[in-house]
């Protein structure tokens, strides 16, 4: 489709270990081959955010790697509006905005518009269009006060959006954000997401983010790729995932506590598990199974419920689900 963005085929990274003579100057304890990668597929179109989610190790970090040209793939594709990442990576890099999780990529004693101006420089951009450009990202992430600011005296929020604003700089299709709020507190979180959605939506952009923060990813209402060891264990919207995973928790909320453990008892029985708490139950039913199909199972102890709550299962609690019972 013409409004595809990122494209990955088959994305294989195998790292071979380091000859033994080199393993003091490389530091390195690999004694075997590790795939980073293997067989990954992926799109990401235009006004799309992509989630990648998965434990340290699940090969997030190489796929990043391999889109800006840090790296090359052992095997299949990775490319960006049709430019391959390995042979045209400095295609990739003009329509490729990076943002890394860390601060060690600003020069701290310098402002932050002399970091702009380094980074421009460094890609090539014209001295006019960089000055124009400079401008116009400092204020789209709201730092225009902070232009002659030095970097150092910058809070951790504004120095994560110095970061966006640096990858926003060369007018990029698409935005790589590893772990962009893994630094700031939730209030300076929740804005830095908000101005990634709003860019998005402006204009188009095509968006690989990072997180540990599962409530951020499912707050972007974006589409998810789970990774583990390199491996794609589900790819898709999380609203699809929820409809194929998740399964619910029940609350019941009864006179007494002596009414809440008869019912425990009934709903274990059952074979499900069940948690007391002074008048309440709380239980999870079996996969693809209603609300009215456990309380018919209750019989007489129904017309002691007062109430009966169904909540959501937490994001974390549902990806969870997803790597320990295998693919879905």
């Amino acid at each position: 489709m013409t409004d595809e963005v990122i494209r990955l085929q088959g994305l294989t990274k195998l790292y071979e270990p380091t000859p033994r003579w080199m393993r003091v100057f490389a530091r390195s304890h690999m004694t075997k081959p590790v795939k980073a990668l293997d067989g990954v597929d992926l799109t990401v179109r235009s006004g799309e955010i992509c989630a990648i989610v998965g434990p340290n190790g699940a090969g997030k970090t190489s796929m990043f790697r391999i889109l800006v040209g840090l790296t090359t793939a052992t095997g299949g594709t990775a490319t960006v509006h049709g430019f391959d990442a390995g042979r045209d990576s400095e295609q990739v890099r003009q329509i490729v905005g990076w943002m890394p999780s860390e601060d060690r990529s600003l020069l701290m004693r310098a402002t932050s518009k002399e970091n702009l101006q380094l980074h421009g420089r460094l890609q090539g951009m014209p001295r006019r269009e960089l000055t124009d450009r400079i401008g116009y990202v400092l204020e789209t992430v709201n730092l225009t006060a902070q232009t002659e600011s030095v970097v150092a005296g910058l809070s951790a929020g504004m120095r994560a959006r110095l970061r966006l604003a640096r990858a926003l700089l060369p007018g990029p299709r698409a935005l790589i954000l590893d772990e962009p709020t893994g630094a700031v507190d939730p209030i300076a979180a929740h804005g830095l997401l908000t101005l990634i959605m709003d860019l998005v939506k402006q204009e188009q952009l095509a968006v690989l983010i990072s997180s540990h923060r599962l409530e951020e990813i499912e707050a972007l209402q974006s589409q998810a790729l789970l990774m583990d060891r390199g491996r794609v264990k589900y790819s898709g919207d999380l609203d699809s995932l929820r409809r194929e995973w998740e399964r619910p928790e029940i609350e019941f909320v009864l006179a007494d506590p002596a009414t809440a453990h008869a019912l425990a008892e009934n709903l274990i029985a059952q074979g499900l598990h069940a948690v007391v708490e002074e008048t309440s139950v709380r239980c999870r039913p079996n996969p693809n199974e209603p609300v009215g199909a456990v309380l018919s199972r209750l019989g007489p102890l129904t017309s002691d419920i007062r109430h009966v709550r169904e909540t959501p299962m937490p994001l974390r609690d549902l990806i969870a689900q997803v790597y320990e019972r295998g693919e879905a």
